[in-house]
């Protein structure tokens, strides 16, 4: 008898019933992500014939002293071994309507605060440097100054023109923007006419910036509401969105940005799934417009296009997904 297991449900990202299906490949996770995000341990084997295969039988015939003395060669030659390996692999599904590909469970806001409490400080550094060599370099420009202002510049040039057109249709002299998982503030666009504020979402203590940082912001008192690279992170995609609208104006806008990681649905059916990291949901173009479809947002727009991270060699490709919010439209 098979493992009793559902094989579709409904997905976490654009609603859909019954078009989340589980993956019969499962899906192997990052080392460091396993530790300390999911707080999974891997099982550790070797892989070692001529020592399985009768050697430990032969060396417990020997004398005590002897046998005691070999046995204790053959684990240390057994535990430093090359063929030594291990892993963690989780089960994953895919939507069939919206390409939307994550772990078949959904995991928990608490297992997410334990990992995001620690995220780039001093210790999680040392932790992720011991399981990937090299990334106490890679983090002097992950999340730095000089990549924060990078960022910015480009989201301004993207983000400016539609804020101005906002503005002026609207006969504002400032709008409010709230910056949803914002951190220290980096990565606003900066104008005399816009207040800022920030929902930061890993932790429960604020920082101090610059910035107004909200820790229970109003209902419906935003003019805009941005979500950069964030909801790749979360667990349930679809109520966090519906938690950015809930914070907007009538009529006010809902941007969304998020990396494109989605293989691809050649590269699923071969088998060729990403590693699950920090990271747990791969999405695409389809996956963000259907669920801001779902959340009854007016699309304006939903666009492929790249962003230059220092910490990482080549432009990386995003959605950007803008939306108004029409509360006429939303279902109580």
């Amino acid at each position: 008898m098979g493992l009793m297991q559902l094989k579709q449900k409904a997905c976490r990202c654009c609603g859909a019933r019954d078009q989340f299906k589980r993956i019969d490949k499962e899906v192997e996770v990052d080392p460091f992500f396993a530790k300390h995000g999911l707080q999974l341990t891997a099982t550790q084997t070797a892989t070692l014939p001529w020592i399985d295969w009768g050697l430990r039988r032969k060396v417990n015939s020997l004398p005590a002293s002897l046998r005691n003395r070999i046995n204790r060669r053959i684990d240390h030659f057994r535990s430093s071994n090359l063929l030594t390996s291990s892993s963690v692999t989780i089960p994953y599904g895919m939507c069939e309507s919206c390409h939307f590909l994550a772990p078949w469970y959904e995991i928990t806001d608490d297992q997410l605060r334990d990992y995001y409490s620690f995220y780039l400080d001093t210790e999680y550094i040392q932790a992720r440097s011991s399981f990937q060599p090299g990334f106490a370099e890679l983090s002097k420009s992950m999340g730095s100054s000089e990549e924060a202002a990078l960022r910015r510049c480009q989201h301004e040039k993207y983000f400016m023109p539609i804020l101005e057109k906002y503005r002026a249709a609207n006969g504002l002299e400032t709008i409010t923007l709230l910056d949803y998982g914002g951190g220290e503030g980096g990565i606003q666009p900066k104008a005399d006419w816009i207040s800022t504020s920030i929902i930061e979402v890993s932790i429960d203590d604020q920082p101090n910036s610059n910035q107004r940082l909200e820790s229970n912001p109003l209902k419906q008192s935003f003019d805009i509401v941005q979500c950069l690279h964030v909801i790749e992170h979360v667990g349930h995609p679809l109520n966090t969105c519906r938690e950015l609208i809930s914070y907007c104006k009538d009529g006010g806008l809902i941007y969304i940005e998020v990396p494109i990681e989605f293989p691809g649905l050649e590269a699923i059916a071969a088998g060729k799934l990403p590693p699950c990291h920090e990271h747990i949901n791969k999405l695409s173009q389809l996956s963000i417009r259907l669920m801001l479809e779902n959340c009854e947002v007016e699309i304006i727009e939903v666009i492929n296009d790249h962003v230059d991270f220092l910490h990482l060699e080549g432009l990386t490709p995003v959605v950007r997904g803008l939306g108004r919010v029409n509360r006429s439209n939303i279902t109580p």
